[in-house]
């Protein structure tokens, strides 16, 4: 079940405002749940009543240590300034960035994310108690996202999964990042692109991040591009695809690309 992503004004630069709200996370523990005892419909992280960052997740679920969470997780909101108690539950003023879960069960990857996201509003993962511990950009690459832009211009990531990226209007930048996670990944899965617009007022796609020198220029990333149906498939070999829907393979510009 990939993680489903709705960007907002606030977060149409996704990893930008990630990184923003980390910076202004200032929480260091383990989170508190709504009702107190097992099974919780909230978990809270952040300051409560304090003008700060905070994420929000909802769904139902039990908690055991060290093993963490089971049950189903709905949502996962990043927003600020956390309001509430265990009794009368929590909310955010501002929900910033909403992630449906979709009813999905905890995985090991999930668990280890929300303790990292807990703990100093880490993403991308680290070392705990001698083990290493996925961070929440890790857990996006084993479930895949969907990621919906706004009618403005937008930013959207690719993770090391299978992800659908829909810019929407708005001239939008399609970001292909192996070391999104911290680390280099193999491959950045077989990504769906929807609502590239081609051509010299059109979106983009940046490879810059995509450290290979095999794919970096125009020339040898449109000759790995070959049109299949009404689609173009740019192959990028053992580092994944990029499928540009509804994109004619003769309209792309080095313009449409970042190196």
């Amino acid at each position: 079940m990939p993680a489903t992503m709705n960007l907002t004004a606030f977060s149409s630069d996704l990893v930008g405002y990630l990184d923003i709200w980390t910076a202004n996370f200032g929480y260091n523990s383990n989170g508190a749940f709504s009702p107190a005892s097992n099974p919780h419909e909230q978990w809270v992280a952040g300051n409560v009543g304090v003008d700060s960052s905070a994420v929000l997740l909802e769904g139902s679920f039990s908690y055991a240590s060290p093993g963490g969470f089971t049950g189903t997780l709905d949502t996962l909101d990043f927003g600020w300034s956390a309001t509430g108690s265990a009794s009368s539950g929590f909310a955010l003023t501002a929900t910033d960035l909403s992630i449906d879960l979709g009813g999905a069960a905890p995985t090991a990857a999930f668990n280890q994310a929300i303790y990292m996201l807990s703990h100093g509003g880490n993403l991308t993962g680290g070392t705990v108690f001698g083990q290493s511990f996925d961070g929440l950009y890790d857990y996006f690459g084993d479930v895949g996202t969907v990621q919906n832009g706004t009618s403005s211009d937008d930013r959207l990531y690719s993770f090391d999964g299978n992800d659908d990226l829909n810019g929407g209007a708005g001239r939008d930048t399609f970001v292909f990042d192996r070391d999104i996670a911290g680390s280099l990944a193999s491959s950045i899965g077989n990504d769906s692109v929807s609502g590239f617009v081609a051509g010299a007022t059109g979106d983009f796609i940046d490879l810059s991040g995509l450290a290979s020198t095999s794919f970096d220029t125009y020339a040898e990333v449109f000759a790995a591009s070959s049109q299949v149906g009404a689609d173009t498939v740019i192959n990028l070999g053992s580092l994944g695809t990029i499928t540009l829907e509804s994109v004619s393979k003769s309209a792309l510009i080095s313009g449409n690309f970042v190196f």
